[in-house]
């Protein structure tokens, strides 16, 4: 995934990921807009942070999955918004860099197998002032804002080199960005042995980070990505170590349950917040939709002996915001926007 200080970033073009071609900037980069809620997209800007869009859709549970939530997502939009000033709006279009190389293998993951397996000839290495470069040349031609660099993949932690890099280009260049990065938690040890030069960036109101927890319990970890259900607390400490650094630190948690969903929620809530006492509230659920990569994942990992949960999605999402979340918190706090709940003292 590195090489001569640059990193390997896939081939998207003719991969079979992107279902909307016409966000791939070139054969390397797309933009992702994590919000399309047209009520949203068109609210006076006095409103943008009006707790009407936090939740769940009215009548959700006879919705499409994608339809359940008011907003697909709140960040990175809100946390750019909420620490560098202005409106959401003009940081939902994001630069993305996807690397390709993953220590797991989930079977609900988007990303074509081929493709995240840091195969040389399906990608092309890129430094961080090369992603930054192309990113300028990116926003220059946006006909809309364009204030994010998202690293994502695979696992950009594999490599937290790259977040150095990409940071340091960012300022040497001027280019005014809000870094946001993507990790499964599971490589502690490669941020750890970057010392103070990556603990100095995490800690910066211009960058966030999302760490993206696979399953509820070990069990169910185990079966969505191929690991062995021991790593499953790895997760939680690589969480403690971000805090640790005072890193804006959010968490997505996919709406994927083997058996028992009241039961596994709240066991997991009570670990999310015996890090941190408000980490379950800056807590994204996500819905896993069947795109072409992921259906792709569901067929080659079932065939493993790994098949995808069958539990409604809708009801993990009823449980984790209806019933869970209100008995760790109070109503004034159920409203508010992930970023806007703290995390320090």
């Amino acid at each position: 995934m590195m090489k001569d200080g640059k990193f390997l970033v896939a081939r998207l073009e003719g991969a079979g990921q992107e279902p909307q071609p016409e966000k791939l900037l070139d054969s390397y980069f797309r933009y992702k807009e994590y919000i399309h809620n047209p009520e949203w997209q068109n609210t006076p800007a006095e409103d943008i942070w009006n707790s009407k869009f936090i939740g769940l859709t009215d009548n959700f549970k006879n919705k499409p999955i994608r339809d359940v939530k008011i907003l697909e997502y709140q960040n990175p939009a809100y946390s750019a918004a909420y620490n560098l000033g202005g409106d959401p709006r003009d940081y939902n279009k994001v630069f993305t860099v996807q690397l390709s190389g993953c220590d797991y293998d989930c079977s609900y993951c988007y990303v074509p197998k081929q493709i995240n397996i840091a195969d040389q000839t399906l990608g092309k290495y890129f430094s961080g002032a090369e992603i930054v470069d192309n990113f300028l040349a990116a926003r220059s031609k946006s006909d809309a804002p364009m204030k994010v660099i998202r690293l994502s993949g695979g696992n950009p932690t594999i490599v937290p080199e790259i977040i150095i890099d990409v940071y340091r280009a960012i300022k040497a260049k001027n280019a005014g960005a809000y870094l946001w990065v993507d990790s499964n938690l599971s490589t502690p040890r490669y941020m750890e042995s970057l010392g103070n030069d990556l603990r100095d960036i995490l800690n910066q109101k211009d960058v966030g980070v999302v760490g993206c927890f696979k399953g509820f319990t070990a069990e169910d970890f185990a079966m969505l990505v191929g690991a062995k259900p021991e790593v499953f607390e790895q997760q939680f400490e690589t969480a403690a170590w971000f805090l640790e650094q005072k890193t804006d630190f959010f968490v997505y948690l996919p709406a994927l349950v083997y058996g028992n969903v009241e039961e596994k929620s709240m066991s997991f809530a009570k670990k999310l917040n015996s890090i941190n006492k408000n980490l379950a509230l800056r807590t994204e659920m996500l819905e896993i939709i069947d795109y072409p990569g992921a259906t792709s994942n569901y067929e080659r990992t079932a065939k493993l002996g790994r098949p995808m949960p069958t539990t409604d999605q809708r009801e993990v999402f009823d449980t984790w915001y209806n019933m869970i979340l209100p008995q760790f918190y109070n109503a004034h706090d159920l409203k508010k926007f992930c970023c806007q709940i703290p995390l320090y003292e």
